[in-house]
């Protein structure tokens, strides 16, 4: 074949590692949150339904040499890049790499369509790019994107239920509060009754829908607000997941100047910890699944169902709280620095590596430098 490779975009949920990423969208439409810089500079475009097929063609193409290759007497071809073309390309080895990824460790099952908003289509035209993917990969069994709140709110459940048919049964909404005000600070571009409408419509239309929460994004003032009022959002749609991202302040964003130039204060990382625990608190007798799935996220293992879970949740959250200062700071420190361990595995470090730890604590001596080291590592993750 001609073109050898296929739009991937950057940007994917973290459970995606595995999926096969395609570009449907590129960046984002409304790209004005005040928080987020990972759009910025660059121009959206809706690419069309003949664009999107030749991706799909290209991504068949390269399942079907993966797949002759690994079924061979030889699997180890299946490494080699050099009979796809005489020259092959920087472009053309991530695309084959990422369908091999995805057949071995994903079995061919998902897709996560890219960028922010993909849900802004035209409803028949992602309808028709759709039912082509399931058509060319019949294996596929989720297809998942992003959608904005005031994009998915003009969407009729007609509309949610036909795309559902096409092939499309999981999407993804960043609403990071519930609260208007935190969403007004954060310059969203919605509000709190356009999530209710939306994921109303996307629950009964029978999509797996994922939300994601930014406690802490209201600063010190909103803290408790953004907690309740989000609580009572998921509270009234129910939906399938809460997919915590704890808030940091990103240099050069619009968050930031607003953070050195007014009186927003960002909430400290045990402060972030306390509105998480309001937030669970609040949240009523549903199936929802809450789950802290990111590196950003200070406890790793805050997860399960909200009607069976929730007293296990708290008494997670608790179980932290309730460490000595000194304790607390070793712990925090450590999984701000990556370091893959809950806080009840802390005394199985080796011993050298924990008197770097508290090294770093005891120079942080101030609530100011102990803070703003937390963010220097934070900063790396967003």
């Amino acid at each position: 074949m001609g073109k050898k490779t296929f739009e991937i975009g950057n940007i994917r949920p973290p459970f995606h590692a595995s999926s096969l990423l395609l570009r449907w969208t590129e960046n984002c439409p409304w790209n004005r949150c005040n928080f987020c810089t990972l759009y910025r500079g660059g121009k959206f475009k809706i690419r069309t339904v003949d664009e999107i097929k030749e991706d799909i063609d290209v991504v068949c193409f390269y399942r079907d040499l993966i797949l002759e290759r690994l079924s061979s007497n030889d699997p180890r071809t299946v490494k080699r890049m050099g009979d796809i073309s005489s020259s092959v390309t920087r472009e053309e080895k991530h695309c084959y790499y990422m369908v091999l990824n995805w057949i071995i460790h994903d079995k061919m099952k998902t897709v996560f369509l890219q960028d922010a908003n993909t849900m802004i289509m035209k409803k028949d035209d992602l309808c028709q790019a759709l039912k082509y993917l399931k058509e060319k990969i019949p294996s596929i069994e989720t297809v998942s994107c992003y959608g904005r709140a005031d994009t998915l709110t003009k969407m009729s459940l007609q509309d949610f239920m036909d795309l559902k048919e096409a092939g499309l049964n999981m999407l993804h909404s960043g609403f990071e509060s519930g609260c208007d005000e935190v969403l007004k600070l954060l310059n969203k571009g919605s509000v709190r009754s356009q999530q209710i409408d939306c994921g109303r419509k996307i629950k009964e239309a029978g999509i797996t829908y994922n939300v994601f929460y930014m406690p802490g994004a209201g600063g010190r003032a909103l803290s408790r607000r953004n907690a309740i009022e989000t609580a009572d959002v998921v509270n009234k749609i129910a939906p399938d997941f809460v997919r915590i991202r704890t808030f940091v302040v990103k240099p050069g964003s619009p968050m930031w100047d607003i953070s050195k130039n007014s009186d927003y204060e960002e909430c400290s990382d045990l402060e972030k910890v306390e509105e998480i625990r309001t937030f669970i608190s609040c949240l009523e007798g549903t199936d929802t699944y809450v789950i802290s799935d990111h590196i950003i996220n200070l406890l790793p293992q805050l997860e399960g169902f909200v009607n069976k879970d929730k007293k296990k949740m708290l008494d997670y959250i608790d179980g932290f709280l309730n460490l000595s200062d000194q304790q607390k700071k070793e712990f925090q420190l450590a999984r701000r620095m990556c370091v893959n361990v809950d806080y009840d595995e802390m005394p199985m470090l080796p011993e050298n590596y924990l008197d770097q730890i508290r090294g770093m604590v005891k120079r942080a001596d101030t609530s100011e430098k102990w803070e703003e080291t937390l963010r220097y590592y934070l900063r790396k993750y967003i």
